[in-house]
């Protein structure tokens, strides 16, 4: 049966077991084995295993305490903390999504499994996993990080991390959260929370909306949250929740970024570039989720699951058409007709996709079963889920402005959909201090394509078994390890074949986390990816539409490392001066073929962060943190130079004209070191508010964040501070 865990009820035992003792910026002193022994249900959802007493691999927590103490500005510089996570920009608030753990690609999460309770929130797992949606920090009670594992219980998406956003739970008593915020580049924040308890019913209401400049001259971002959710404990043995979400964001924002002329000239400026003043996204993302717990005896446990999720982003730019390069950074055109001027000539034309997607799961747990010496807990489940994609495009008359509200005439409607179903078995065999967990999941998915009246569909069935192992005789260290085999669906929308096949991965690793040393909190990991089919988003745009193709078999392996030191623990005094350090190095190269040797693009090798402060008893907190992001390539030949291409790869000269709207650009991205700062304070006459204040790029260095559709600034020294009062 799962329970809140605010309300200190039996789930709490999972929250707070797993936390002290997986994760490496949670830095508890350790746990008893009676804890340990007496972990809850299975629970829809958790990522993190509930009757396992570690977590068999690599695994993260990150709190509402520790966002709530480092103050990121964004979900990705929250992120930033965790080891393996990196964050790849698109947008600098982080709304497009580029989340990435170990050797995934970063661009729109395409390759990371990201969850809200348990809940994939990908645009559409199973045909175009693109994220455009992930839940305010405000929320978020924490972040849980699976690396390397939990392929048996979770897909698709697996091979390389699995993120879960834990939404914070009813409280007993009533509690009110106001938060308000303002800064640099127009900057500002507002939120709000209520949580209470009546009788047997938890409940939460939360808004979180935000405003503030991009990194562009004509870049505006604006978005507001709403969230509610419910849990009744029935009895003893039923609880019944739902939750629901809408999120909305409305932003001046577009994909087509700079040649490397025009960065060079003016790095931040689009205005005049060729309309994109014109540009916009919409976003309109609801969610709903119920969820259903039965204790149905002391060892037998259901935890069942209907979610439906509706993602609309429709994208309106300018179309410009072929502009001569050699007149760059001046825009001389093929067509001198092809210049927007509105109310007289060009075209705006949009990019409209509407995901839905619904499904049902139910997970169940047998435990405490004896049998040939050892003590097993059985775990399987099922679920089925439908996708469904609408990929639309719409033009405009000539001097058009189109929006939401005027969209022009259709073009385009090409539809796809999917079908999922995936069933798992594992069994979690203790004995002495071992604990062994064979399991399988098997996935079977089908993809079907409608455009231009032509119907295409493919079907494929996958096995996942996997094995993993975790030891923990020793003093307040445990060793984990485990091989498991993970896939990631193919691509549905791409400009390339229909269909593509999907990428699958032999994923191992070994390691251990300890807090043997007094003060000391670490965990460390080696991991070896082999994976099959690697798909790879290219930098090239054919008719508006990404080119993710099958680039060959490749390989990614490295090191993770989590560590904190508190100097609290040896002097006792209100003073507690920490440094903690989150560190990730990955090798991603493809094995065998032309590309045998290259790096896969998108991967920096060297990704951390490194963190010293002190927190005062008293109230107060002070930090910085150094953060480094290594240099990627973002081509599969790993072209070293920026080079401007065509649709076809082929680098253009003088004489050429180019489809501006949205330019490739070849080369390497540069690495970067960033610094950021916070502060915090409690107020000691009203210690329910709190004063604070964040900068992040503080030297203000001017960085290429990438070259999607062009080169792309980083973010400017940007500050914010405000306050926060609970009452």
């Amino acid at each position: 049966m799962k329970y809140s865990i605010r309300r200190g009820l039996p789930g709490t035992t999972l929250g707070l077991a797993v936390a002290a003792v997986v994760s490496a910026p949670v830095y508890a002193q350790g746990t008893t084995d009676e804890t340990i022994r007496n972990l809850p249900s299975i629970d829809v959802k958790e990522i993190l295993p509930s009757e396992v007493r570690y977590s068999p691999g690599a695994a993260n927590i990150l709190t509402d305490e520790e966002i709530d103490t480092y103050r990121p500005y964004t979900l990705h510089d929250a992120l930033d903390f965790i080891p393996g996570v990196r964050t790849l920009e698109d947008d600098i608030y982080g709304r497009r999504g580029g989340i990435s753990v170990r050797g995934a690609p970063g661009r729109r999460s395409r390759k990371t499994l990201l969850m809200e309770d348990g809940t994939p929130i990908n645009g559409s797992s199973y045909l175009d996993p693109s994220a455009h949606y992930t839940p305010p920090m405000e929320r978020l009670e924490r972040v849980d990080v699976l690396k390397g594992n939990g392929m048996i219980l979770h897909g698709p998406l697996n091979n390389h991390g699995i993120i879960n956003f834990r939404n914070k739970q009813p409280t007993l008593e009533p509690e009110t959260t106001v938060e308000v915020g303002v800064g640099n580049q127009n900057a500002n924040k507002r939120h709000f929370m209520h949580t209470r308890t009546e009788g047997d019913v938890g409940m939460v209401f939360a808004y979180t909306g935000f405003n503030g400049d991009g990194a562009f001259d004509i870049s505006e971002f604006q978005y507001d949250d709403f969230f509610a959710s419910a849990d009744w404990d029935i009895n003893s043995r039923h609880s019944l929740g739902g939750s629901f979400t809408y999120f909305r964001e409305r932003s001046d924002y577009d994909e087509s970024n700079l040649t490397p002329v025009e960065f060079d000239r003016a790095p931040r400026k689009k205005l005049g570039r060729f309309g994109q003043e014109f540009h916009e996204i919409n976003v309109d993302y609801f969610k709903f989720d119920l969820t259903h717990d039965f204790q149905v005896t002391d060892n037998l446990s259901m935890s069942s699951k209907f979610f439906r999720t509706d993602l609309d982003r429709p994208r309106y730019t300018v179309d410009p058409e072929s502009i001569l390069v050699g007149a760059l950074p001046d825009f001389v055109y093929e067509d001198p007709d092809d210049r927007f001027i509105a109310g007289e000539q060009g075209i705006m034309v949009s990019r409209d996709r509407h995901y839905r997607t619904y499904g049902v799961e139910n997970r169940m747990e047998l435990a405490n079963v004896e049998a040939i010496g050892m003590d097993h807990t059985f775990q399987w489940g099922v679920r089925f889920e439908r996708h469904f994609l609408d990929d639309k495009r719409h033009q405009g008359a000539q001097g058009q402005v189109i929006d939401r509200d005027n969209p022009g005439t259709q073009t385009r409607d090409d539809k796809y959909n999917a079908s999922a179903f995936s069933v798992f078995f594992q069994d979690a065999m203790s004995f002495g201090d071992w604990t062994v967990t064979p399991g399988l999941r098997a996935e079977y998915y089908e993809q079907e394509k409608s455009s231009g009246g032509e119907n295409q569909n493919e079907y494929r069935t996958l096995l996942l078994p996997g094995i993993s192992a975790l030891y923990d005789g020793f003093q307040d260290t445990q060793v984990f390890a485990s091989v498991q085999r993970g896939y990631t669906p193919a691509a549905a929308r791409t400009a390339g074949d229909f269909p593509l096949r999907p990428e699958t991965g032999i994923n191992s690793q070994v390691g251990l986390r300890t807090n043997a040393v007094k003060g000391v909190t670490a965990e460390a990991a080696i991991f070896y990816n082999d994976l099959r089919n690697t798909i790879v988003n290219t930098q090239i745009t054919i008719d508006g539409q990404d080119l993710v193709i099958n680039s060959g078999d490749s390989i990614a392996y490295g090191v993770d490392l989590g560590l904190r030191f508190d100097s609290a623990a040896y002097t006792g005094s209100a003073y507690n001066w920490f440094a903690q350090l989150a560190y990730n190095y990955t090798r991603a190269e493809f094995d065998g073929g032309r590309l045998d040797g290259n790096r896969v693009p998108e991967i920096p090798e060297h990704v951390g962060s490194l963190t010293v402060g002190v927190d005062h008893a008293d109230g107060w907190h002070v930090s910085g943190t150094m953060s480094h992001f290594g240099s990627f390539f973002t081509d599969v030949a790993n072209t070293k130079d920026q080079v401007l291409a065509d649709e076809d790869g082929n680098p253009v000269g003088p004489a050429d004209f180019l489809e501006i709207r949205e330019p490739a650009v070849l080369g390497e991205v540069a690495s970067r070191t960033l610094f950021s700062a916070r502060a915090s304070y409690t107020l000691q006459r009203s210690p329910n508010t709190e004063l604070w204040i964040q900068g992040r790029n503080l030297t203000d260095k001017l960085y290429i964040a990438d070259h999607a559709n062009g080169l792309r600034p980083g973010f400017e020294r940007t500050f914010i501070g405000g306050v926060t009062v609970n009452f």
